[in-house]
């Protein structure tokens, strides 16, 4: 998939790459705020964006030896980057400038940085706030660096709140978080709030909360990552942990525009995220 303006844009062009999470026609609510901001941004100074979603890492390194090859890119959006990325080593072999989003520090390669660990903390803030002392989470894949960031920034914080939490591995899909949030309910005693690191999963998991007769927020709360409109028309709206994933495009415009000027270790910090409370969390409910 590619989008229009990126082939007919006269001036510098990039690209943004995402492996598919759910389907070739089940859109990603997080890339699409994304490409907006960026769209915007790049429009300014002439330039464009390809998005190009991947089945598989070999089809994705496939089109970075394609681009290298042709010349048509100035640089490449990594995205959910895993720790020792081959996709980072590839296209520096190649010679293709890489910016990074949210991922570590890597020498020669510009990145956009994102607080997980500070945003983490005050999710649990807030769920301990209101009273919750076990938690449940359902992370992203674990390979990557910013489930990694926030799976330690969970434990540290339940550790300097003093209360229990239970960390499963999700895959971004409304049925990985359906069954993980069955398995955390499972438990005794089980867990009386619910991080999960996207709204895809959450919204999973809130239907199937319901089918096993809770009520939300009254038996169990439920916070996800990232605002989207899957969120906001959830019955009830999901509470979030919102970064401003438009503003994040157009940070990520900056940093390809000073990449493409030749500075290749540029490092762009993205504001910590705050929370929006709705109508999914809630006091725990009182013990009998």
């Amino acid at each position: 998939m590619d989008n229009v303006a990126a082939r007919t844009s006269p001036g510098p062009r990039f690209a943004l790459a995402v492996q598919m999470k759910n389907g070739p026609h089940d859109p990603d609510p997080f890339f699409e705020e994304l490409l907006l901001g960026l769209e915007q941004a790049l429009d300014q100074h002439d330039a464009s964006v390809l998005l190009r979603r991947f089945g598989s890492a070999a089809e994705e390194l496939a089109a970075y030896r394609d681009w290298a090859s042709s010349g048509m890119l100035n640089a490449v959006i990594i995205a959910d980057i895993a720790e020792n990325d081959e996709r980072v080593l590839r296209c520096r072999e190649l010679g293709l400038p890489v910016v990074v989003l949210g991922g570590p520090h890597i020498e020669g390669v510009s990145l956009v940085e994102v607080d997980n660990s500070g945003a983490m903390l005050m999710a649990v803030e807030h769920l301990a706030g209101l009273g919750h002392q076990r938690l449940g989470r359902v992370s992203g894949p674990a390979q990557l660096h910013h489930t990694q960031a926030r799976t330690r920034a969970f434990g540290e914080a339940l550790a300097r709140f003093g209360i229990a939490g239970t960390s499963l591995e999700g895959s971004y899909s409304p049925g990985s978080g359906a069954q993980r949030i069955r398995e955390l309910l499972g438990a005794d005693p089980r867990p009386s709030a619910i991080i999960f690191d996207d709204t895809l999963m959450a919204v999973g998991g809130l239907a199937a909360a319901r089918e096993l007769g809770l009520r939300i927020p009254q038996d169990l709360s439920i916070l996800a990552w990232d605002d989207s409109p899957d969120a906001r028309l959830a019955e009830p709206p999901i509470s979030v942990v919102s970064l401003d994933v438009f503003e994040l495009g157009q940070r990520l415009a900056q940093v390809l525009l000073r990449t493409h000027a030749g500075d290749l270790q540029t490092v762009v910090h993205v504001p910590t995220a705050r929370i929006v409370v709705r109508g999914s969390t809630a006091a725990p409910p009182a013990k009998a």
